[in-house]
Parts: structure tokens; C-alpha cells; sequence
């Protein structure tokens, strides 16, 4: 049993999963092992983190695919990282043994989050509470350290084709952007933003502009920078139109125009370039049908979901209604653009439980779907532009599909036994005769399919985790227990030890000699 779900690659061919003390590595198409690893002892129960390599390129992938949408590209995986509170183990699936291991990532606190940095020889660490950013070098063996790192979700972002990292810090009682270069980590540029507390930076997909939005306390507030840090437009709402503040900022994938969803609901879509209003959309909870057709979920009888089309007007229930979304901060925090960027989903917490659909060049609503329950993630497909995956917070293993072209959404139920845990959904890979996704959670995962008429495709049972390891298994091969502090292999890794340049103390710079990193080939 692991304590992490399946994850499937970014292009979504491979499955990740932890299945006792292993890693397997399984492709998509036919559920075959590609490659397997054993994990240290103990490593299985304890890992938090699993992370697909993502190649940094033009064209923005869909949020939830990566951490913080700042991957680009889609790409061929090829490397795997798991981590726990202190430990980050690299595999490379061409290679039939650990990559690389990094003990002791942080001394004094856990690691707050892990991924890969620019290159697949590269990771980006985060300690608890902000103290720390460390950058390591899989080639020079070597880690970087940045202190006061703002301990938020988005406070980074890598440029799409150069690679820049562009990174919010708090040194002191101003926010400050660093701006570092590839390879040689050395800074670019350091600004001191007029933001009051800022939440997030984001780089456009073709890399020519950065937005930093503000906190909600500070009003409707995003900063448009150039990509080298130069202040181009503040975004705000006059001082007499009071507002709640920014929840969420998204770029378009091809970079055309960019979304900003507040805490009132309210959508606003600037056109690049000029940041200038384009259309605004606002979240009512009475929805006209003639406007964009509206399908409310419906349950059976026999406990069968299926959507109905409302005739004239629909309501769409309220957070009162859920006493798990009441806690929940207000206003819109969902925003996914399709892959091509002519669509835009969003979920309203006012709402929870709506997922509205629009046309990103006019804000004309083309779709409305209403649940019995909040929706906890809403996905778009990687190469089928007009195909979402909606997952609501149900127990049972059930996924909510619309298609632009289909006469009504799909509703898909998975055999999952006891599904208990939290269960997540992602796309696989497509082709012309069948779209698949994975509903998974730590003891068990299961692949669904239908065709591109919205007709399911029967799969198989699911595959099921066994119980653990048993006693006889602690001492099977790769459970061992090595007394060595340092692991070297025979040809002494993959590269030489060369420092990179520019590893310099500056701002907040440390360079460090680590002696706890373990490198195998």
C-alpha cells in the first residue's frame, strides 16, 4: 500500500504508481509494466510528493497538470521524482536503477513542496514556512539556497523557451521580484514591487510578460510587468468601485489574453498587450437557458446520475447548501482555459457546485452544469480542445464529461472497491478510437474509457494495492538496510563536480557543498 495516488505523465502515455514497496511504472494503452523500482524501507508509507518531469516550452499546459501552470509544452516523460519530509529520490525510466537521491533536503523544517526545475536535471525544493528556496544541479551534485521565499503556492514561475525563474521574496517589509538566470543562477534583476502582499506571478506563455496580483485586501490590484521586470500597467478598479480583491489570475495558452477572477464573482478577461477589458462575466446564481444551455444533475432511484436539460430558468444552489464549502473563501477560484485558449471553465464558490462555460472571445455562455455536490477540480483535455473532465466531491469513483459536440454530458461510474480515500481524476492519452482518463487514490486506481461520441468502453476491473509488506518481505532485495552514509557508483555519477559559475553569496544567495547527496546511474 502507498500513501500517494497513481499520477500519470504529463502527456499522460505512463502511470506512476507505489504498489507495496515499489514504484511501477505502467503504460497507459494496456495497463502493461514498462519498469519497476524498489523504494528505500519505509520510503513507500512516508512519500507525499510524486512528480513527472514537464518540458519547458511554448504553449501553456492546463493548470493541475503541474504545479502552479508554470510548465509548458507536453513532451515525452521520462524522469520521476518521490519525496517524503526530507528525502528526494530521482528515477529515470530508461534505466533500470535509482537515478539520484538527495538525503536531507532540509535539516530544521519539511519540505513544503518539490518538482522539477528548468531542465530534468534540475529540482526546485521548498521549505516549510517559507525559509528557504534551494535549486539542485543533478549534474554538479550542488544546491543553491534563497532565503525568504514567500510560502505561497504561486510564488514562482519559470519563462517559457529562455528559462528565467522568476521568484517573489519578503526580505523585509517590501515585496522583492528576482529575476535568475539558467545554468548559472546568477541574478538578472531585483525589483521592489509596489504590491502590498503579493499572492502570485505568473509568466505568459510566450514569455513576454509577467502578472503579479496583489492581495485581496489591497482591491481588484494585478501588476504587468515586462519579462525583465519593468513595471508596463497596473490593472486596478477605481478607489469608488469597491471590490474583494483578486482570487485567481490564468493566462490563455497561446498567450492572447489573460483572466482575472475576484472575490465577487466576476470574471474579467484583458486583452494582451494593452491589459484592457475585453468582456466580464458575472456569476448569477438564476440562470437563463436561453443563454447558453443549462443541465442540471439528477439522481435515480437506483442512486443513477444523469443530467436533465433545464427548459427555461435553473438555479444554481448556494454554498449555504454545502456545509463543506461554507468555510471556503468567496468568489471565483476555478478558471481553466482549453488548450487552444477559445474556452474558458470557471467555478464560482458562491456556487460551488456550477461549472460554467464561455466563449473566451465573446463571453457568450455555451454551456451550465449543475451538481448535487461541490466541484472539486475541473480539468481540460491535453489535445482534444472541447472535451472537460469535471470531478465533483462525492465518495464513489464517478467523473462528469461534457463535450461541445455531443447532444448532452456524459456522467462515467468506475468498479472501484470501496473507493475509500479521497479519489483524484486526470486524462490519459487519446487517440482517434478512444479517450481515456484514471481515477485514483492511495490504495487503488482504475481506467475508464469512452469513445469520442461520449459511448463508454468497457476497461477491466481496477488494480487494487496489496495490504503492505509482510515480514518476509523486509528482507527481499533492494530492503536491505545499507550502513553507508554516502552511495557512489562505480563510474562516479553521471557528471563531474565542477561548481556551476556565479555561485556567489548575494541577496540572500548561499552556495552550499552538499555531502548527503547519493548518485547511482
Amino acid at each position: 500500500m502507498g500513501s500517494h495516488p497513481a499520477v500519470p505523465s504529463c502527456d499522460g502515455a505512463l502511470i506512476a504508481v507505489v504498489d507495496r514497496a515499489q514504484l511501477v511504472i505502467r503504460l497507459c494503452e494496456d495497463g502493461s509494466v514498462k519498469q519497476s523500482y524498489d523504494l528505500p524501507m519505509g520510503f513507500a508509507a512516508s512519500c507525499r510528493f510524486m512528480r513527472w518531469y514537464r518540458e519547458l516550452e511554448t504553449g501553456e499546459c492546463s493548470p493541475g497538470r503541474a504545479m502552479n501552470g508554470n510548465w509548458h509544452g507536453a513532451g515525452t516523460s521520462q524522469r520521476v521524482l518521490l519525496a517524503d519530509d526530507s528525502r528526494i529520490i530521482v528515477y529515470d525510466i530508461t534505466k533500470p536503477q535509482l537515478y539520484a537521491e538527495v538525503d536531507g533536503a532540509t535539516t530544521l523544517t519539511k519540505l513544503a513542496n518539490v518538482d522539477f526545475g528548468r531542465t530534468p536535471d534540475e529540482i526546485v525544493v521548498f521549505s516549510d514556512f517559507g525559509s528557504k528556496l534551494q535549486i539542485w544541479s543533478l549534474g554538479t551534485k550542488r544546491a543553491i539556497e534563497i532565503k525568504d521565499v514567500k510560502s505561497i503556492s504561486a510564488c514562482y514561475s519559470y519563462r517559457p523557451k529562455s528559462g528565467h525563474l522568476a521568484l517573489l521574496t519578503r526580505p523585509a517589509a517590501h515585496d522583492i521580484l528576482m529575476i535568475i538566470a539558467p545554468q548559472t543562477h546568477e541574478q538578472v534583476a531585483t525589483v521592489e514591487l509596489t504590491t502590498v502582499d503579493a499572492r502570485g506571478i505568473r509568466y505568459s506563455p510566450d514569455g513576454n510578460w509577467l502578472a503579479v496580483w496583489d492581495t485581496a485586501s489591497a482591491g481588484c490590484r494585478v501588476l504587468f510587468l515586462t519579462a525583465d521586470g519593468h513595471l508596463f500597467k497596473t490593472y486596478s478598479l477605481p478607489q469608488e468601485d469597491l471590490n474583494l480583491g483578486i482570487a485567481c489570475v490564468q493566462w490563455s495558452p497561446t498567450g492572447e489574453c489573460v483572466a482575472v477572477g475576484d472575490h465577487e464573482g466576476k470574471v474579467t478577461i484583458l486583452v494582451k498587450n494593452t491589459f484592457r477589458p475585453r468582456v466580464t462575466i458575472l456569476h448569477q446564481s438564476t440562470i437563463d437557458s436561453s443563454r447558453g444551455t443549462v443541465w442540471q444533475e439528477e439522481l435515480g432511484h437506483s442512486r443513477t446520475r444523469s443530467y436533465t436539460e433545464a427548459k427555461q430558468f435553473a438555479v444554481s444552489p448556494s454554498c449555504e447548501s454545502f456545509p463543506s464549502a461554507k468555510e471556503k473563501s468567496p468568489g471565483t477560484m476555478l478558471l481553466e482555459f482549453n488548450i487552444d485558449g477559445s474556452l474558458l471553465a470557471c467555478k464560482c464558490n458562491y456556487t460551488p457546485s456550477t461549472v460554467r462555460i464561455f466563449s473566451a472571445g465573446s463571453g457568450q455562455p455555451l454551456g451550465t452544469l449543475i451538481h448535487h455536490a461541490p466541484v472539486r477540480s475541473i480539468q481540460w483535455h491535453n489535445d482534444l480542445a472541447d472535451v472537460i473532465l469535471i470531478q465533483c466531491a462525492i465518495p464513489g469513483p464517478t467523473v462528469y464529461v461534457w463535450r461541445a459536440s455531443w447532444n448532452s454530458p456524459r456522467i462515467f461510474s468506475l468498479s472501484i472497491k470501496a473507493p475509500f480515500g479521497k479519489l483524484k481524476a486526470s486524462w490519459l492519452s487519446a487517440d482517434r478510437e478512444r479517450i481515456r482518463y484514471i481515477l485514483s487514490n492511495t490504495e487503488q486506481y482504475a481506467i475508464g474509457q469512452f469513445t469520442a461520441d461520449g459511448e463508454e468502453i468497457p476497461w477491466g476491473s481496477s488494480e487494487e494495492f496489496p495490504d503492505g509488506l509482510g515480514p518476509e518481505d523486509m528482507f527481499d532485495e533492494g530492503h536491505s538496510l545499507d550502513m553507508s552514509p554516502v552511495k557512489i557508483p562505480d563510474d562516479g555519477g553521471i557528471a563531474n563536480d565542477t561548481p556551476a559559475p556565479g555561485l556567489s553569496t548575494q541577496l540572500g544567495f548561499t552556495s552550499v557543498v552538499e555531502d548527503t547527496f547519493h548518485f547511482r546511474r
